[in-house]
């Protein structure tokens, strides 16, 4: 009796989500701005749920709560590394091609790969059919109103349901975590079967990885971030001095980009550059240390749009490529 009952409740439920005149708005534009039917809209959205951990999740991001220290310990585990040198030397033939094919460094793709999956050991305990229509009619998102629309266009493409994939908080999928709109837009069918499948192809996996980085910009054989001497004004810091000093310029901000004398007129450093850079200053251990994000560094952050990721990116493919090395 009890199991019918929960039944009944779960189907008046779903009745009532798709009678939100919010969800309806959603179901007419989408049907007049996409190849989607009606009843095929309404054939994904009957399942979907509102989970509210996926609104928690979104407002306690680590990148925005943590300091660099907790942040970066997340990522820069031992085993973590080890996992990396053994996920590339498993896989060196493909990543020696995909280098080749594409230009990126292995490392960056491995480092990106184990910071978002562990190497594929943690594709998420979510769906991304509930995880992005929460974020869509839970915050009234023009944003996420978007990446629905490219969740059901992905998976009626993909004849896949979307309430049976493996997901993050935000419906990112597969070993890279790519959003819909950008499984649509940069992922490859590098095994050439005739689909892209980031879960289930190593191989799609990680050229996908790699072709959105080459997409939005990177230079081969170029560094992605520096560590600068410090001047010795700045170099007892802590994160409370760092964060109440009024530099001219905003720090650990990936859209600073200043020249060389503009970052001498901060009084950072006296070492020069070419080109412009992001200036990260953090404390690290306990000591406070000097970072550059060059071009490279913004291409990271094309892919998390956070200075604390771009640089934890950094710092886990110089570990990883140490260690992988280190036994080859």
């Amino acid at each position: 009796m009890r199991f019918f009952l929960l039944l009944l409740i779960s189907q008046f439920s779903m009745a009532d989500f798709l009678e939100r005149k919010d969800v309806q708005t959603f179901i007419s534009e989408t049907v007049k701005s996409t190849s989607l039917t009606k009843q095929e809209v309404e054939s994904y959205l009957s399942r979907a749920e509102i989970i509210q951990r996926v609104i928690r999740s979104r407002d306690n991001q680590p990148e925005v709560k943590f300091s660099w220290n907790r942040y970066r310990n997340i990522f820069l585990k031992q085993s973590r590394i080890r996992d990396g040198a053994e996920f590339l030397d498993t896989h060196s033939e493909l990543f020696r091609k995909i280098e080749d094919d594409f230009g990126v460094s292995k490392f960056y793709i491995a480092s990106i790969i184990g910071a978002e999956t562990n190497f594929g050991k943690n594709m998420g305990t979510l769906n991304p059919l509930d995880a992005i229509a929460t974020l869509t009619f839970e915050s009234n998102s023009k944003f996420w109103r978007k990446e629905l629309v490219q969740l059901l266009l992905l998976a009626k493409e993909y004849n896949l349901n979307p309430k049976e994939m493996k997901s993050s908080w935000a419906g990112a999928l597969g070993l890279g975590q790519f959003i819909p709109s950008s499984y649509l837009a940069y992922g490859v069918d590098y095994d050439l079967d005739g689909k892209v499948d980031m879960t289930n192809s190593i191989n799609d996996g990680i050229a996908s990885v790699a072709n959105y980085l080459k997409v939005h910009g990177w230079q081969k054989d170029k560094p992605a971030i520096l560590q600068f001497k410090i001047n010795d004004k700045f170099k007892d810091y802590n994160e409370d001095q760092i964060e109440a000093y009024n530099f001219p310029h905003k720090i650990n901000n990936f859209r600073t980009r200043i020249s060389s004398e503009q970052m001498k007129a901060m009084d950072l450093t006296s070492l020069s550059f070419e080109g412009k850079a992001t200036p990260l200053f953090v404390v690290e251990g306990n000591e406070s240390k000097l970072y550059l994000g060059f071009d490279n560094f913004i291409v990271i952050t094309k892919y998390n749009r956070s200075s604390y990721y771009a640089l934890v990116i950094h710092q886990l493919a110089l570990a990883i490529s140490n260690e992988f090395n280190k036994n080859n």
